[in-house]
């Protein structure tokens, strides 16, 4: 009888969680605050490996080998990534790096946390928030970032076959230390992309997406802590988006162009709005007062480009 082969480890690790969340009031919406920032960060999205964000539907790709596919999402009838996806995937990155709570949706999950961890309730302008939930939202509470859709601006659409992937196992005990508490974040590799038997349209590798991100009242700290997590800081890394990323795709740079800033309290007594464009090492530096190093460094071992891993075949 043959033996089976045994199973190749999977491409993921865990960031632990922080010794504590760091709550504080958040600057809320209804005033632009002096000493605060507001503007915009204005930059590309590169594939480094092929990239899938689903849109929900099934095409047909005129191609007797594969005929369907999964699509790729479009916005306005163009190729783009979602938003929300962006968001999603450098909120899990803030979250990780500063003393944030952790938002879960499943109950299981929810029990094995351990306390204080508990999502954040945005229920006034007086509530407390941790570092995430203040620049991405709360339950009751909008955030001061927001994500356009990323339109695409150079690149082909290809259609590659990829491995079935399951949900989670959350009920595996990989994911709990000895007393059954979570005992982390969990971050994909990358790498090279495995194959399959899925057809996915996808955009290419070397695919480029207008990035665009808008803020509002943030401290120097908060400004910092995004532009780190959007790989800009030290370690440097590289997104993960789509739900391929365990196969090793959705692999992305960002390459920030401009911060633009402005000072809405000044323009407002101004004819003229006075936008500055400045070298963003500082708000880098500033954002140490928010950040917990250790967590830092093992999300940039896990997010660090690297062409050379290979992705398990087979489904998983």
């Amino acid at each position: 009888m043959a033996s089976r082969r045994p199973q190749e480890p999977k491409p993921y690790d865990f960031v632990p969680l922080p010794d504590r969340v760091e709550p504080a009031k958040p600057a809320g919406h209804d005033r632009f605050e002096r000493g605060l920032l507001s503007g915009t960060i204005v930059g590309e999205l590169v594939a480094l490996t092929p990239v899938h964000v689903a849109s929900g539907n099934i095409e047909l790709t005129g191609n007797n080998r594969i005929p369907l596919v999964k699509a790729h999402f479009r916005a306005g009838g163009k190729i783009a990534i979602p938003g929300s996806s962006l968001k999603g995937a450098v909120r899990s990155i803030v979250e990780a790096i500063t003393r944030s709570c952790v938002r879960v949706q499943s109950r299981t999950l929810r029990d094995k946390l351990p306390r204080g961890f508990e999502p954040c309730e945005g229920r006034d302008r007086d509530t407390s928030l941790c570092p995430a939930c203040r620049l991405f939202g709360a339950m009751g509470y909008q955030g001061q970032v927001r994500f356009t859709d990323a339109l695409l601006i150079q690149g082909k659409l290809a259609t590659i076959l990829t491995p079935s992937l399951f949900a989670p196992r959350t009920h595996a005990r990989v994911y709990y230390d000895r007393r059954g508490t979570v005992i982390g974040r969990k971050f994909y590799f990358h790498g090279q992309p495995a194959k399959g038997n899925v057809p996915l349209e996808v955009c290419d590798i070397g695919s480029r997406f207008r990035l665009r991100v808008d803020f509002a009242n943030l401290t120097d700290a908060e400004l910092g802590v995004l532009l780190t997590a959007l790989g800009q800081g030290n370690p440097p890394f590289a997104l993960k988006l789509g739900g391929a990323k365990p196969a090793c795709h959705g692999s992305m740079e960002v390459r920030v162009e401009s911060v633009e800033t402005w000072d809405i309290a000044d323009d407002a007594l101004a004819f003229d709005s006075s936008v500055g464009r400045t070298n963003f090492s500082r708000w880098i530096q500033a954002a140490t007062t928010l950040l917990v190093p250790a967590s830092l460094e093992g999300l940039g071992r896990i997010l660090r480009a690297d062409s050379e891993r290979t992705c398990p075949s087979g489904s998983y």
